[in-house]
């Protein structure tokens, strides 16, 4: 059964615009902003126990965000008002993140961490149940998530372009002219112009802010004057109250294996992000070589979307989720084996893996908003905003606590994030068996986590067709109401 309100490919474009210059800003909070403070002086113990006392904070805003989203009554809708009052916030908070004082203190990180946190649900929140209204498509829902996530990891290529850019700037500006002597230095030459000037994290951060602070304003209205928020009319009578939402949720079975699947599998992403510059300055030893595996890394995420959409449309979207989950997992544990310094080697590795990074969470967002629809089947209130409130909260706390896990286990098996990579495997660097540890981390332990979640995913109830079933039931209970979905 096909839906009567689908979206345009220019709207559904401008939507997902929103989330590019983002996840520009939010990629360096936990690739870079993370190792920068501790090379700052913070400490891992205390930047972890920092990061998840932020996350505490989510257990309020997000459901009251939820409640108050769904019950927003505006005549620019109701999830647009909440993007447009949390921007300035969140604008604010990355400023001041990414060009700090000369020697932070544990406050100052916390305090603006904390602030983040809170900005971005305020944005994300409405912003993700919005993209879950804007079609009742079984297909569009996965195309509208796709594209968003496209932007998403679009957002991750483009920041670390930036170095780059720079970089090669740099180098044609001192270069001699001569392409063969050019062609024959580049690679020791562009390397030294990155770890001295282009690549260190400060450096990276200011170019950021400078330029986060015009794009996230511009998208935001491009997103909200060309992408529609389809109006919700709902059965009328007294609203369903906070804990009696909850109850519903909680028996919606397919919601709750979607979710604790996609939480578990954040958790592991966690613990590869935190640890992704740690173990290509330490055990890859390409420190400054790092925003050019990020720009390969998340360049393969956003090709691998399309093609792992055309396969959901195949063979289903949680049988496709298992197969991104396994071909991820399969690449994690070929890392160990690439030999020490390799980079090359590395680079094709990690391209491998990349390409099913950003299709997990495209088809776990479109099948968590099919999810909704048994909701408003049953009780015919409208209440997405709620859903990924739950949503939102547990993948944030489980992505914090993934970070702050990570974190606290680098320093228990002895990593030192200060070190000099020269003197590896010295009395004076790290040991063998922190780097050992630190390999482990990044690779083998989250894909074994990853792979820990697929029994739920297996039999998974809600396919095309039952949900084709259920949009026909929807469509007969409307009609009879003479409601709008």
């Amino acid at each position: 059964m096909k839906s009567q309100n689908r979206v345009s490919e220019f709207s559904i474009l401008c939507y997902g615009s929103l989330y590019l210059p983002v996840s520009m800003a939010l990629l360096p909070v936990n690739l870079y902003v993370l190792p920068f403070y501790a090379e700052l002086g913070i400490p891992l113990y205390a930047m972890s126990i920092l990061i998840f006392c932020a996350r505490i904070s989510d257990a309020i805003t997000d459901p009251l965000m939820g409640v108050i989203t769904d019950r927003t009554n505006t005549r620019w809708g109701r999830r647009k008002p909440w993007i447009v009052i949390g921007t300035p916030l969140l604008m604010l908070s990355l400023y001041k993140l990414f060009l700090p004082p000369a020697a932070p203190t544990m406050l100052y990180f916390g305090t603006w961490m904390v602030l983040l946190y809170v900005a971005y649900t305020i944005v994300a929140l409405p912003y993700y149940a919005w993209g879950a209204e804007m079609s009742d498509d079984y297909e569009q829902r996965t195309h509208i998530s796709g594209r968003r996530e496209q932007f998403h990891f679009g957002g991750n290529v483009s920041f670390n372009l930036l170095p780059l850019l720079a970089a090669l700037a740099i180098y044609l500006e001192n270069s001699s002219g001569d392409i063969a002597q050019m062609a024959a230095n580049f690679g020791d030459e562009f390397q030294q112009v990155m770890a001295t000037r282009a690549g260190n994290i400060d450096v990276i951060l200011s170019w950021l802010a400078t330029f986060v602070m015009f794009a996230i304003p511009a998208t935001v209205a491009l997103a909200l004057v060309f992408a529609p928020e389809p109006k919700k009319e709902e059965v009328e009578g007294e609203r369903t109250s906070f804990i009696a939402s909850l109850k519903i949720i909680r028996r919606n079975g397919p919601y709750l294996r979607i979710v604790f699947t996609y939480i578990v599998t954040t958790f592991g992403i966690a613990l590869v992000a935190a640890g992704s510059y740690f173990f290509v300055k330490h055990v890859v030893k390409a420190g400054e070589l790092y925003p050019l595996y990020i720009l390969v890394y998340y360049s393969a995420s956003v090709i691998g979307v399309s093609p792992w959409m055309a396969i959901s449309r195949r063979i289903g979207k949680h049988k496709t989720f298992i197969a991104c989950v396994v071909w991820y997992s399969v690449c994690a544990c070929m890392l160990p084996f690439v030999p020490e310094g390799n980079f090359g080697l590395f680079l094709f590795v990690m391209t491998l893996k990349g390409f099913s990074v950003a299709a997990m969470p495209t088809l776990a967002a479109s099948m968590a908003a099919d999810t909704v629809d048994i909701d408003f089947a049953r009780t015919g209130e409208h209440r997405a905003g709620l859903y990924f409130a739950i949503w939102g909260f547990l993948r944030k706390g489980a992505y914090a606590l993934g970070g702050a896990a990570a974190l606290a286990a680098f320093a228990f098996v002895g990593f030192d994030p200060t070190a000099d990579v020269a003197m590896a495997q010295t009395p004076e660097g790290n040991s063998a068996s922190s780097l050992f540890w630190l390999t482990m981390l990044y690779t083998v332990i989250p894909a074994a986590i990853h792979c820990a979640a697929l029994p739920v995913m297996w039999r998974y109830p809600l396919t095309e067709a039952r949900h084709s079933r259920l949009k026909q039931r929807i469509a007969t209970k409307t009609a009879r109401l003479g409601l709008s979905t």
